[in-house]
This record gives C-alpha cells, sequence and structure tokens, in this order.
C-alpha cells in the first residue's frame, strides 16, 4: 500500500510542477464543473429525464438516471466514508490550485469522475459510436482536472472511472430489463 500512496503523490507533484498553469487552470476549472453532481448533475439528471420521453433514446435515459444513483450511492454515501481518504489539498494545504484550497470531503473515489464516466457509459450505449467516444473523452478530461486541481489522487481518478464504467454499463443493462415495463404504464404510451 505504501507504494501505491508513494507513486499516487508522485505523480501528483509531477502535474504540479510539469502541466500546470495559469492559462490552463480556468480551463480544468471549467471541466471539473461539468462533473459536480451537486450543481451540474441537475442539468444532467434534467436531461435524462428528457430522454426518456423519447423512444429512440429511453433506455439511455433511464440508464443515466440509474448511473447518477449509483454514483451517489456507491461513491459518495459509501465509498468515501469507508475509505476516509483525505484530499491532497488537505494534506498538503500549502500547495494549492484553487483560490479557495478546494474540497475538504473525502477523497476516495473521485465523485466527479465517477458521475462523469457513469454517464458518459450508460449513454455511450445508446447514441452512434462518435458520440459515446466523445463522452468518454469528455468524462476523461474531467476526470484529469481533478488531478490538475490538485483535489484527487491519480487512484481516485482511475478508481472513479473504472467504477463510473461498469455502473454506467450495468445501468444500461438494468434500464434495457425496466424499458418495457415503463413503457407499458408509461402516460405517453400509445399503442399502434
Amino acid at each position: 500500500m505504501d507504494m501505491v500512496l508513494g507513486w499516487d503523490t508522485a505523480a501528483i507533484f509531477w502535474v504540479q510542477e510539469h502541466i500546470v498553469r495559469s492559462w490552463l487552470t480556468p480551463w480544468m476549472i471549467g471541466a471539473a464543473s461539468l462533473g459536480d453532481l451537486h450543481s451540474v448533475g441537475v442539468i444532467w439528471g434534467v436531461l435524462a429525464v428528457a430522454l426518456i420521453y423519447t423512444r429512440r433514446y429511453r433506455r439511455a435515459g433511464i440508464a443515466a438516471i440509474l448511473a447518477l444513483l449509483f454514483c451517489l450511492i456507491v461513491g459518495d454515501l459509501a465509498m468515501k466514508n469507508i475509505f476516509m481518504r483525505e484530499r491532497p489539498c488537505v494534506t498538503y494545504p500549502l500547495v494549492s490550485v484553487l483560490a479557495n484550497g478546494g474540497p475538504t470531503n473525502y477523497s476516495f473515489p473521485s465523485g466527479h469522475t465517477f458521475g462523469a464516466f457513469a454517464m458518459a457509459a450508460a449513454l455511450a450505449r445508446g447514441v452512434r459510436r462518435p458520440v459515446g467516444a466523445a463522452l468518454l473523452s469528455v468524462a476523461a478530461v474531467i476526470g484529469f482536472s481533478r488531478i490538475y486541481l490538485f483535489v484527487h489522487y491519480p487512484t481516485d481518478v482511475i478508481a472513479g472511472a473504472a467504477l463510473g464504467i461498469f455502473f454506467g454499463y450495468l445501468s444500461w443493462y438494468l434500464a434495457g430489463a425496466l424499458v418495457p415495463k415503463i413503457v407499458c404504464r408509461a402516460p405517453f404510451h400509445h399503442e399502434r
């Protein structure tokens, strides 16, 4: 475990020394905000609900909602409180990219990354391949932004991405089982 923690610390300090630039920081803050489940997540949730009302993307909409719920329950409520890992910005308060020092809740896994990859994986199954690739690319940028901003260690982000992909795909398959049951009872469903 010490080897992993040593690698994590070395990697995040390498990013701080070699990649962080004043002109890039606002872009990374913007990228990170796309993965914020507490503010932008509402927008993602509304988009997912809107997709449910379209025949073509109904399954993707249900999968996206399930993915967000998994992210909230498994990541934010369970895993963060089980592992209780301090964020790098808390452990090393003198190193800060963000003016306010960054969040102080637990670090593992990265909730922004978990949510971004969960949504991307859930939606990618229901859209054309280039759109799915773009969604996963945005999720990767969101994940990297968390390391760049010194609020997550690389293993927090790697775990968030892996969990997100797993629960995104799981949500897609669960949505496949739910769609026939929901569609038959939905007020907007009309038999033809």
